[in-house]
C-alpha cells in the first residue's frame, strides 16, 4: 500500500473570483495518519504521542485509518515536511490556498462534498442521514462521544466532486489546518483582525513560497529546491509589499532579499525545516461580521485575497451556495510570540452539523491549539 495517495487537481478559474487560477497541485487523498495507525484503543496515536514533536517521522494518508489528532499546527506543518522522505521533494501541509482551490471547483460544478458531521453511530451526514462510514474506534475509545469515521470510508459524495478518487472528509470528520492564512489580533497594535497570507499563489516546487531548508546560515536560509525572481520577496520587488519569513519554530522575520534560493532576513537566524512566506494584508476579515455566523459572500475584491475563499459577509440564515457553511473567528490577545496569531483550520468536526462543510472555517486558534478533532491533510507541488 502507498503510504500517500494523492489526488490531482486542475488549474481552472471561477467566474465568480476575479484574477485568480486555482488548482495545479496534488492533494491527499485523506487526512493525514500516523504511519502505524490501526483501528482500536491507541490507534491514532501509535508512532507520536498526544501533544508532542514528530521528530522524524512523516505524516502518511491512506484510507481506513484513524487520523493523527491532538497535533498543533507547527507540529503538523513538520510531520508534513518530513513526508518528504518518503514522496518528496514538494510536500507540505496543505495550504489556504489548496484548500481554497478545493472548495471553489466543488462549487463550480454543484457539487459540495457530504460528509461526517451528525456525531451519530455509524458516522453520518446530519442531512443525508442514509451516508455513513466505519467508526474511528480509536477516539470512540476515548470518549464514547466522539464519533469520527476512518478516513476515506465514507460513500463518494463525501468526496471531492463526488468522485470515488477524490479527496475525502472535507466536509466534516475533522477541522484540518491549512497553511498559509493567519489572523493578526490584538497584542499587534494596529493589525487586530490583518490577515497574513501566503506571498504569492504560485504552486511550483521552484516557485512556491512555502517549502523546507536545505541550510541554514547567519540571517539565512537556503532551499535548494527553489528558482525564485532575485529580490522577488522584498518590499518593491515582485510581491510590491513587506514580507515575513516563518521559519520552523514560528518565528516570524522581515525579508530584506532573495537570490533564487536563499532568503536573507533583516536581523536574526532563522531556524532550519519547514517555512512559509506571508504578507500583511493590511485588510480586516472580521469587519462587519460577527464570530459564528454562516458564509453569505466570498471576497472578490482584494487580490491578496481573492484566493482562499475568505468571507466577505456573513449573516445568521447564510447561503446555500456555500452550503451555510460556518465562519469563526477570535481577534482577541492570542497570547505570546509565536503563538500570537490565530490558524486557518477548515472543514469543520463530525459534530459541527449543517455548519460543517468545504467552506467552513475557523480562525479562532493559535497555532500552539491541539485538539481531538483538528487534524491536517497534505499538498505536493511540482
Amino acid at each position: 500500500m502507498k503510504s500517500i495517495e494523492w489526488t490531482w487537481i486542475p488549474k481552472f478559474t471561477h467566474p465568480d473570483i476575479s484574477g485568480v487560477t486555482f488548482g495545479g497541485f496534488y492533494a491527499s487523498r485523506y487526512i493525514a495518519s500516523q504511519p502505524n495507525a490501526f483501528n482500536g484503543s491507541g490507534g491514532d496515536n501509535p508512532d507520536v504521542a498526544d501533544y508532542a514533536a514528530p521528530g522524524n517521522v512523516p505524516a502518511f494518508s491512506v484510507a481506513g485509518k484513524p487520523a493523527w489528532r491532538y497535533v498543533n499546527y507547527w507540529n503538523a506543518r513538520k510531520a508534513a515536511a518530513n513526508a518528504n522522505a518518503i514522496d518528496g521533494p514538494g510536500v507540505h501541509l496543505l495550504t489556504a490556498f489548496e484548500w481554497a482551490s478545493m472548495a471553489m471547483l466543488s462549487h463550480k460544478y454543484g457539487l459540495l462534498p457530504h460528509g461526517n458531521n451528525a456525531n451519530t453511530n455509524p458516522p453520518a451526514d446530519v442531512t443525508y442521514t442514509g451516508e455513513v462510514a466505519v467508526l474511528d474506534e480509536a477516539v470512540n475509545a476515548r470518549n464514547a462521544t466522539y464519533h469520527a469515521n476512518l478516513t476515506g470510508t465514507g460513500p463518494a459524495t463525501w468526496n471531492l466532486m463526488h468522485h470515488p478518487n477524490g479527496p475525502a472528509d472535507l466536509n466534516g470528520n475533522m477541522w484540518e489546518w491549512t497553511m498559509g492564512l493567519h489572523m493578526q489580533t490584538a497584542d499587534e497594535a494596529g493589525h487586530e483582525g490583518h490577515a497574513l497570507v501566503l506571498a504569492s499563489l504560485d504552486v511550483s516546487l521552484a516557485g512556491s513560497p512555502y517549502g523546507r531548508s536545505t541550510s541554514v546560515g547567519t540571517g539565512t536560509l537556503t532551499d535548494t529546491d527553489k528558482s525564485w525572481t532575485t529580490d522577488y520577496f522584498t518590499s518593491g520587488g515582485g510581491v510590491g509589499a513587506t514580507c515575513y519569513l516563518i521559519d520552523s519554530a514560528g518565528t516570524r522575520f522581515t525579508i530584506s532579499s532573495n537570490t533564487a534560493d536563499t532568503i536573507t532576513v533583516s536581523s536574526g537566524n532563522p531556524a532550519s525545516g519547514p517555512y512559509e512566506i506571508v504578507i500583511d494584508t493590511g485588510t480586516d476579515i472580521t469587519s462587519g461580521m460577527t464570530s459564528g455566523q454562516r458564509i453569505l459572500t466570498l471576497r472578490d475584491s482584494d487580490a491578496s485575497l481573492n484566493g482562499v475563499a475568505i468571507p466577505a459577509t456573513a449573516g445568521g440564515a447564510g447561503s446555500s451556495e456555500y452550503g451555510k457553511d460556518i465562519y469563526y473567528f477570535n481577534t482577541a490577545d492570542a497570547g505570546t510570540a509565536p503563538n500570537n496569531i490565530r490558524t486557518a483550520i477548515r472543514g469543520g468536526g463530525w459534530s459541527g452539523g449543517a455548519g460543517a462543510g468545504v467552506f467552513a472555517m475557523s480562525l479562532s486558534k493559535p497555532p500552539s491549539h491541539v485538539y481531538y478533532n483538528i487534524g491536517f491533510r497534505l499538498g505536493k507541488a511540482i
